[in-house]
């Protein structure tokens, strides 16, 4: 009986001592709801800089990883094709959100509106740099299809995997 006590039951109490710290510390946090802050702002022109080349760091290494994808063998499976489109779609959101900061850098500050938390939240079209800039903040119309078709890659791969082990079991 001791022995149960010391291989079975005891580990299982730490478990569910840990469980429930884990869930108390979620519901606390969900339930008292501080201004999450979400917009990233990149001081001039140092920050602006370092973000900038970080976009083109990216997509250098999203049409090496596409461009070396293509070339072997991989190409030849529709997983790693999968995984290719969604490389080449992050190197033109990168792009895109470059061009878009550098707009955003053109435009003045009075073409904003400030919203309550005193950040820039309204834009106000006054010229067709404004629209442009307008346009270019949508860059999630191409970084949410990068991310799907990796994740979609991602799967078949588990899922090809899986099926060569044996392991039908765990394909989540």
């Amino acid at each position: 009986m001791l022995h149960d006590y010391k291989t079975i039951i005891l580990p299982a109490m730490k478990k569910t001592v840990v469980f429930s710290a884990i869930w108390s510390a979620l519901l606390l946090v969900a339930v008292i709801p501080t201004p999450a802050h979400a917009i990233q702002t990149h001081a001039a022109p140092e920050g602006l800089y370092v973000h900038q080349v970080g976009h083109v760091l990216f997509a250098i290494a999203m049409l090496g990883f596409a461009f070396r994808i293509r070339q072997s063998r991989l190409s030849k499976e529709k997983s790693w094709r999968l995984m290719s489109t969604g490389a080449v779609l992050f190197a033109l959101w990168n792009g895109w959100a470059f061009f878009g900061h550098i707009l955003e850098s053109l435009i003045p500050l009075t073409h904003f509106s400030r919203g309550s938390a005193g950040l820039k939240s309204i834009l106000d079209v006054n010229s067709s740099i404004d629209i442009l800039y307008y346009l270019f903040k949508m860059d999630h119309f191409i970084c949410f299809p990068a991310l799907v078709f990796i994740y979609i890659a991602l799967r078949q791969m588990t899922a090809q995997a899986a099926a060569s082990t044996g392991d039908e079991d765990n394909l989540s």
